[in-house]
């Protein structure tokens, strides 16, 4: 940790992420500091959405070796322009950027895992600490290297039961005899922008296609009946598995886009609603864009009974990107910021690259 952190006791940071549902990068600046707990201010975040064409580079495809370098490369340095643009833009002070990168694989079983976007490129060209690559780490210590966020839900959000988050991918986190776990539930947004981009939108605004259509009851139960749930956690999903799970259970079946949406949709709540009843969970704070579902929120409240929370906005839409930047913190301060409890690694670790230009 450079001597100018310590001497503020103020740690001003940057924060991306990018989402399997490509809805853009997420940019969060945010201030953390200590006193008996951890607190955060978030001072301006932003979606930047993806162009089509960018929409379409990082939609996942076999490639060379060379070719996933230069698209590594390309990203990089994508990520690198925008946190710039963004700082200059705002006058921001940064002491460091972390950024999560944009999954473009996750296989844990066979210890591999893939973000896109360099950390040397974003510190060379902003001239800041670039922390990348939360994930590595875990899987080669046999960890499910997913979801990362629970400490940050843990240190950040300590007066909600648990933290759901609604994103490419529904998951949460929350205590159970002492320890924190977390597992991802469900495909969510990954699968329902999928089909509401066939229909020429780019999602289902607050869940009204869905909650118009009826959904396929047959369909749904093939859905909730696929191997995955009955698994026991740590456990995480990836763009590979709806792809090859998910996908071709619904080609089987001549079922119209609207139809399909739905079904999906209930197929998304009866598995949250369960997650929530199984395990006790009485105050859920929830963030992500499948917080603006308001069909979603509504069926997984009256499915559960639960007492549901959708964030205020800035935690709503950048709450993932404010963690990283706090795991990128943590590994700047060599402290443990991803935890065995969670991904089923061997120990609790500190995790990310950090890349430095010059000295302090």
């Amino acid at each position: 940790m450079s001597e100018k952190i310590n001497r503020k006791h103020l740690y001003k940071a940057l924060g991306l992420m990018s989402g399997t549902s490509l809805d853009g990068l997420d940019i969060c600046a945010v201030e953390f500091w200590q006193d008996e707990a951890w607190h955060f201010r978030i001072n301006k975040a932003i979606t930047l959405p993806y162009s089509a064409d960018w929409q379409e580079k990082l939609r996942y495809k076999q490639l060379s070796a060379e070719a996933l370098l230069e698209l590594n490369h390309k990203y990089g340095t994508f990520l690198a322009q925008a946190s710039k643009k963004f700082i200059d833009d705002h006058q921001l002070e940064v002491d460091f950027i972390a950024s999560h990168g944009h999954t473009w694989f996750h296989q844990p079983h066979k210890g591999i895992t893939y973000q896109l976007g360099g950390g040397p490129e974003i510190a060379a060209f902003t001239g800041i600490t670039t922390i990348t690559d939360f994930r590595s780490n875990d899987v080669i210590l046999g960890g499910q290297g997913a979801p990362l966020v629970p400490i940050g839900d843990s240190d950040l959000f300590p007066e909600h039961q648990a933290c759901l988050n609604l994103g490419g991918f529904a998951n949460i986190s929350f205590d159970q005899d002492g320890q924190r776990i977390a597992f991802d539930i469900c495909p969510l947004n990954i699968a329902l922008n999928f089909y509401s981009q066939k229909l020429g939108l780019p999602y289902d605004d607050g869940g009204v296609i869905a909650a118009t259509f009826p959904f396929d009851q047959d369909l749904v139960a093939e859905l909730d009946a696929l191997d995955f749930y009955q698994k026991r956690p740590p456990k995480s999903l990836g763009i590979e598995w709806v792809q090859k799970e998910i996908f071709p259970l619904i080609a089987k079946r001549a079922l119209s886009l609207e139809v399909i949406i739905a079904s999906l949709s209930e197929h998304s709540a009866r598995q949250i609603s369960n997650c929530l009843i199984v395990n006790n969970i009485n105050n859920c704070l929830i963030s992500g864009g499948g917080g603006l579902n308001e069909h979603l929120i509504d069926r997984i409240r009256f499915l559960s009974t639960k007492k549901i929370t959708v964030a205020v906005e800035d935690v709503l839409h950048f709450k993932e990107a404010l963690i990283f930047a706090y795991l990128g913190l943590l590994a700047l301060e060599n402290k443990v910021n991803i935890l065995s409890s969670v991904t089923g690694a061997r120990k609790d670790h500190c995790s990310g690259r950090i890349f430095k230009l010059g000295f302090d």
